[in-house]
């Protein structure tokens, strides 16, 4: 064992561990109040979460809504490879860890390697640069909730079309 361990028996394992993870718990918290979700695992934080997301004006701003537990992963993912410092390179390598994270799930559950998911988060994350750089040219904060609505919808069904094509490509001729 190695001499600067800093923990000498299992209780300060366990103490050190239900305190981080009641810092990570406050920490989601703050995060999800400051995107406006005020209560926890009840409707109204389901509602805003999965439903009035879509309505939010920009795909990056779509993706800060949905999804509050997974988005949070992926805002903390996004901090440890350079954030605002470097917000491009952050945000499409957090789509794309994120897409592998979720093609890693797929195979563990069906055995099946599939390109579709990293593929699609890959595209997710360029459409967010493209247009979080476009925010001030495009301010779809004016735009009807609807047009929002039906452009994220849109983007969504577009980018899995192109990565279900792109796979089976990569099938066909590999």
């Amino acid at each position: 064992m190695r001499s600067d361990c800093q923990f000498h028996n299992f209780r300060q394992i366990r103490h050190y561990c239900r305190l981080r993870f009641r810092l990570y718990i406050q920490r989601y918290i703050a995060f999800a109040r400051l995107r406006g979700y005020n209560s926890f695992n009840d409707w109204p934080y389901h509602r805003r979460g999965f439903i009035e997301c879509w309505a939010q004006p920009g795909f990056h701003r779509f993706w800060q809504i949905w999804n509050p537990g997974i988005s949070y992963f992926v805002y903390r993912l996004y901090l440890k490879l350079g954030g605002n410092k470097n917000w491009i390179f952050a945000t499409l390598l957090a789509f794309e860890i994120n897409g592998l994270i979720h093609s890693a799930l797929f195979y563990l559950l069906s055995g099946q390697w599939s390109f579709v998911i990293p593929v699609c988060f890959l595209l997710f994350g360029v459409l967010t640069v493209l247009n979080k750089s476009q925010e001030s040219l495009l301010q779809q904060n004016r735009w009807p909730w609807l047009i929002n609505t039906i452009l994220n919808i849109a983007l969504v069904i577009i980018s899995f079309d192109i990565s279900f094509r792109i796979n089976d490509l990569i099938y066909r001729y590999y």
